[in-house]
């Protein structure tokens, strides 16, 4: 069995500011990384523990048909262990208002009766829904795959709910942003 040829180096002049190119790590992914925005969501479930949530920064539409969104979540958090036993769960869209939202749900010790008592949320059949967001993506769950240090979770979109029309929350060289000309978000503004 041959080996794979190891991988060629980038063009010199791809990026004339950097024109170096180095060996790729976590930390130099999570460093070129920073200059893309990411939009900020929180995923809740409901399990036979309770509710259980999470702030998320890799979020993205899979497909239109069918509707399909993905999450990828560290192995070992709690959340990774409610989502591999969910049937369903919801991905809330985060407004520009909601950094103190985002910020709170990132704390990982956190019961989930706890990351969701300050904030209005609905309970009932399902997964808990937080009001306020610019929309909810319930989901049932469609795939699921291991990826390094993370599982990709798919999930099939089964229901919107429209929210407040309103800016988004980004995440945006390690500060929480939106579009508007001002730029920076701070939790508690």
């Amino acid at each position: 069995m041959s080996r794979p040829a190891a991988p060629t180096p980038p063009p010199a002049d791809l990026a004339p500011e950097r024109p170096s190119a180095v060996p790729a790590t976590g930390q130099a992914l999570r460093h070129a990384l920073r200059d893309l925005a990411s939009p900020v969501v929180v995923v809740t479930t409901e399990t036979a523990d309770g509710p259980r949530g999470a702030t998320i920064g890799s979020f993205t539409s899979v497909s239109l048909d069918p509707p399909l969104v993905s999450v990828n979540v560290t192995h070992g958090t709690q959340l990774h262990t409610a989502l591999a036993a969910a049937a369903e769960w919801a991905v809330h869209l985060l407004a520009a208002d909601q950094a103190e939202v985002a910020v709170h749900f990132a704390v990982p010790d956190l019961d989930g009766e706890a990351q969701l008592a300050p904030f209005g949320h609905v309970r009932g059949p399902g997964p808990p829904l937080l009001r306020g967001s610019m929309g909810v993506l319930l989901c049932r769950a469609h795939a699921r795959f291991e990826a390094g240090d993370h599982t990709v979770f798919v999930g099939e979109v089964t229901h919107v709910v429209e929210g407040a029309g309103t800016e988004p929350l980004l995440y945006y060289r390690q500060t929480y942003r939106t579009v508007s000309p001002s730029g920076e978000v701070r939790p508690g503004d």
